[in-house]
């Protein structure tokens, strides 16, 4: 499979950092071309060097065999996607009582049910490689072998995946808004991520490739993640890591093994880790008991 850049080994948190100085660098070389002036709809002139440093979004994962793929498109998930809005419905309708603040469009109560496992067509990303990092390396508490397989840390430049799936202009480095307003949804003559709800329609429209987006960062979680997302249509299987045939939207690193749990533990000691990533009660007091020795 092809892609943006070779694949480098992660073995401290000083490589990731090294690898991200050299291949930042090389990603605006490798797009530079694709840029030219150009005049958008409205009259305004979008010059070359607006936005000049493109954007790269990161995800971590433990197992560097997974695809990218949101949970309802994943062979465990045993929900249809044709019943994605019944299960919407289902959620708030027992949600309203729980919450504290009501989220105030489709696109907000999609990031709220994604944030607690329900199944979804978003797939999370972080704008720190940190924190992409954590989630590559954390520990598997439900096995024996806490830090079993090699992780992977993917890189992806969200404005060459829209070029294709929104058809974005290749000189515009700014993201759509998952929000409720229509105008922070499109980019001149592209199309709109609207395009991406849910449908309810018996015949599913025809599938796009995965879009990527900006969303309002409506709860401490996603602001101290720094969360973005790319959302999968509602009729496309399509991996985000096969989006586009040369590759040139993404690339990836390795995290071996045994390099896991010594980068596990460096990141703890600059302050990534469970309590600053999920900022609720029980990581707070599991991190107390952690650092008295208590089982």
């Amino acid at each position: 499979m092809a892609y943006l850049f070779d694949e480098d080994k992660i073995t401290s948190v000083g490589d990731l950092l090294a690898a991200l100085q050299k291949d930042e660098e090389r990603s605006r070389e490798a797009l530079e071309p694709k840029r030219t002036s150009r005049q958008h709809p409205a009259g305004e002139t979008h010059l070359k060097g607006n936005y000049s440093k493109p954007p790269i979004w990161y995800r971590g994962l433990r197992k560097i065999s997974r695809k990218l793929l949101p949970t309802f498109y994943r062979k465990e998930c045993k929900v249809d996607i044709k019943d994605e809005i019944y299960l919407m419905n289902l959620f708030k309708q027992n949600a309203h009582e729980i919450l504290a603040q009501i989220p105030n469009n489709i696109w907000e109560w999609m990031f709220l049910m994604r944030h607690h496992k329900a199944p979804s067509r978003l797939l999370d990303w972080t704008e720190n490689p940190l924190v992409a990092l954590y989630f590559a390396v954390y520990p598997r508490e439900d096995s024996k072998n806490l830090y079993a397989d090699d992780g992977v840390l993917w890189c992806l430049l969200p404005n060459r995946l829209n070029v294709v799936s929104l058809r974005w202009p290749n000189d515009d480095y700014t993201l759509p808004m998952l929000s409720g307003n229509p105008e922070e949804v499109s980019r001149g003559a592209g199309e709109t991520i609207e395009l991406y709800l849910p449908t309810i329609s018996e015949e599913l429209p025809p599938g796009r490739l995965p879009a990527a987006g900006i969303a309002p960062r409506t709860n401490r979680r996603m602001q101290v993640q720094m969360s973005v997302f790319t959302i999968h249509h509602v009729n496309n299987k399509t991996p985000v890591e096969q989006a586009l045939e040369d590759g040139t939207h993404i690339w990836r690193y390795k995290v071996p093994q045994e390099y896991k749990e010594p980068i596990y533990q460096e990141l703890g000691r600059i302050g990534v880790n469970r309590r600053i990533l999920f900022p609720e009660l029980d990581n707070v007091a599991r991190e107390a008991k952690d650092l008295l020795g208590g089982d």
